[in-house]
């Protein structure tokens, strides 16, 4: 809110929140209803017509068409919608003592009277002056005394950290090397990118295996001819994924069936970067449950990642596929056999068991969904993400901005609210998971809008029990589901609880809910 002169004297605001919000203005704390403004005939809230029908944004003035004494004081709006209220306070003086500002319907009597101004005997003043010049100089020396000694810090800080990172030519780089503004001569020798030598291929440091650093773990290269595509398996913002082979992956196996992800040939340069860094992150992700990364290519037109291949795709058709409320025939039955709860509760202990191992990786997946689980043959399941599953399921996400897409349906409150991504918040994920699982495959909140499933996650209502699912499975849900992301269950013990219930010799229980 600001105060400014037009034709009239204008009390200026823009308030924006959504729905709309309602306005209701004040007057030294008096309401400014419709009568009184009817009334005054000298007060009105004029909304400007380019934002009468935006459904967030107000803008427009509080016109006072006379600029009288009665008139100035306290100026009060409150903006109120169904979420709450704000309100903002601006105090209108239209006059300066003892000269009023001319308006356009005053005409001002007389000649207003000189101002007194006082003498002061040059000596004071003098003094004054040298005094107040002392204080300024002093305090501009202070200043940059204290944000020189913060910039030294900094740089000696970063230069230690520069130079324990395993790049050697860091080794020579002084601590005045990060005062350089030359942004095109730093970001050389910070930038790190996949070079094309494999055996100069090292993993990050932050992500080794078992926390040891001494350990290295080679990024396999796969040359390019030895690369064939089959087919295209799904597009994303970075590229496409294809169904090949690699010859000779292993020397045991003349053809391998792989996963091909590649990156667009004009794709930006942090996108390049964030693909080199993934290299780096999966090379060290090694478990039964996590799939297969094998390498990556770089000596063609276009980056590559070579994953390994499952045959049955990924687990969200899987599920939706063998789902009993889908009518099958006999053979599509045979194809597709139904899945027991035993079955359900197989597959939740295997992707517990992946998101355990990231967990004691200190790696946060950020988008664990039944889409980016994939299944292999005798129902293995194994946790990949490769990216395509945000054009391919497009309706599981909610676009903020141009670019960014987030996974509303599986993130927790303080994800939605304020974009923190933890193990915990995976955990929150997990149990979304679970409920995908015993729904074989339904889209969580599937009756919901986005937005409304953000009233609905922000306000602590959870998803409600599937049909037929045990009650320790959704008493698990519900505690992955806990507000507070350091009361959720830890997900060993989630992996724990899921594999007593696998492994349990109690038959007939599972009977009794199947």
């Amino acid at each position: 809110m600001k105060v400014e002169m037009n034709f009239y004297w204008c009390i200026y605001y823009q308030v924006t929140g959504f729905p709309k919000p309602n306005r209701t203005w004040y007057f030294n704390h008096e309401p400014l209803t419709a009568g009184y403004i009817k009334k005054n005939k000298m007060i009105d809230d004029r909304e400007h017509a380019r934002t009468s029908r935006n459904t967030y944004l107000a803008e427009g003035c509080l016109e006072v068409e006379r600029d009288s004494q009665k008139n100035e004081g306290l100026y009060t709006l409150i903006a109120s919608n169904p979420f709450g209220q704000v309100n903002h306070s601006i105090y209108a003086r239209f006059h300066i003592d003892p000269v009023p500002i001319a308006h356009p319907t005053y005409v001002p009597q007389g000649r207003p009277p000189v101002p007194i101004i006082p003498v002061m005997k040059k000596a004071d003043s003098d003094e004054r002056n040298k005094t107040s010049i002392l204080i300024s100089s002093l305090l501009t020396t202070s200043v940059i005394f204290v944000f020189l000694i913060i910039l030294g810090i900094v740089c000696v800080v970063r230069w230690r950290k520069f130079r324990m990172s395993p790049d050697v030519q860091n080794a020579g780089v002084s601590p005045l090397f990060f005062l350089c503004f030359l942004k095109r001569r730093r970001s050389r020798y910070l930038r790190e990118r996949i070079p094309l030598n494999p055996s100069q291929m090292v993993e990050n440091p932050n992500y080794t295996k078992d926390h040891n650093k001494d350990v290295v773990v080679e990024i396999h290269h796969i040359a390019r001819e030895k690369i064939s595509f089959i087919q295209s398996l799904g597009e994303g913002a970075f590229g496409r994924v294809y169904l090949g082979t690699v010859d000779y992956l292993t020397p045991e196996e003349p053809t391998t069936l792989v996963a091909v992800k590649t990156l667009k040939d004009n794709v930006v340069e942090d996108t390049k970067l964030d693909f080199e860094r993934e290299a780096e992150l999966l090379a060290n992700l090694q478990h039964t449950n996590i799939i297969k990364f094998y390498g990556v290519s770089t000596d063609g037109e276009a980056l590559m990642m070579i994953f390994e291949y499952m045959e049955h795709g990924d687990l969200n058709n899987f599920l939706r596929d063998r789902s009993p409320d889908i009518i099958k025939t006999e053979i599509e039955l045979k194809k597709l056999p139904p899945l027991t709860t035993s079955d359900l509760i197989y597959i939740s202990c295997q992707v517990a068991a992946g998101m355990e191992y990231l967990a004691s990786q200190h790696f946060v997946h950020r988008d664990l969904a039944t889409r980016n689980c994939l299944v292999g043959e005798k129902m293995v399941v194994k946790i990949g993400d490769f990216g395509m599953s945000r054009d391919v399921y497009s309706t599981d996400y909610y676009r903020v901005g141009r670019h960014n897409m987030l996974p509303i349906r599986w993130m927790p409150p303080e994800s939605i609210l304020y974009r923190k991504f933890t193990t915990e918040s995976d955990i929150w994920s997990f149990g979304v998971v679970l409920w995908e699982i015993f729904t074989f495959g339904k889209q969580p909140w599937y009756e919901l809008s986005n937005h409304e499933v953000i009233q609905q996650v922000t306000s602590n209502k959870l998803l409600p029990v599937p049909p037929n699912c045990p009650d320790e499975i959704y008493d698990l849900m519900k505690a992955c589901w806990q507000t507070r992301p350091q009361d959720r269950m830890p997900i060993k013990n989630v992996r724990s609880h899921l594999q007593q219930l696998c492994s349990s010799a109690d038959t007939e229980y599972l009977e009794v809910i199947d």
